[in-house]
């Protein structure tokens, strides 16, 4: 009688979790069901949610690089990266030559170029900073709205997604779609220009 006692017990204390609610479901779920409200009729247009997805990565990708564009002095990340790539190179070259002098002269400059490179990290950070909520409050009124639904199908089976794409694995693909070539139409990124 007791041991069965404990089961249940141990029983509801695993599905309490689940049904719990969040501090931010007030303000959430209203919004929540707006979105499933203005998007549900058009789920059932077979091409809307596969077209709509692409549309969201599109969006998003833009609204980074015109961030990007506005923040971020990318030609000193490049010149950064450039002058850390040729410094390796220079210490590989002088490791390899066993050239004690030129070596340790490189490493002289360690304490710098890596005040650079942080200087340089912290630069492409501000794009984050910018874009993090705006991109966490669509990402979770689309994953509500889709939930685990297919919205595409792929031609051939691929890697840990499968032929039926869900919302978040057809965004993954369509994000780097569209990514690329957005930053380059904007000239950034890290690529030479």
């Amino acid at each position: 009688m007791q041991a069965s006692s404990t089961t249940s017990t141990s029983q509801s204390n695993t599905t309490t979790p689940a049904n719990q609610t969040s501090f931010l479901d007030p303000i959430t779920a209203p919004v929540v069901k707006w979105a499933k409200a203005a998007l549900g009729p058009y789920m059932l247009i077979p091409e809307f949610p596969p077209l709509f997805t692409i549309a969201v990565a599109a969006a998003l990708a833009l609204m980074s690089a015109v961030a990007g564009k506005l923040l971020v002095d990318y030609d000193m990340v490049r010149s950064t990266m450039r002058e850390g790539q040729q410094w390796r190179k220079d210490i590989e070259k002088a490791k390899k030559a066993n050239n004690e002098q030129e070596l340790a002269k490189l490493m002289k400059k360690q304490q710098a170029m890596a005040k650079v490179q942080a200087r340089a990290s912290m630069e492409q950070m501000k794009v984050t900073a910018v874009t993090f909520v705006p991109f966490l409050v669509i990402w979770y009124l689309l994953s509500a709205v889709f939930q685990q639904h297919i919205v595409a199908v792929a031609p051939f089976p691929l890697p840990l997604a499968g032929s039926q794409l869900t919302f978040f694995s057809w965004y993954l693909i369509s994000s780097f779609a569209v990514n690329l070539p957005i930053m380059r139409l904007f000239g950034i990124g890290m690529g030479d220009s």
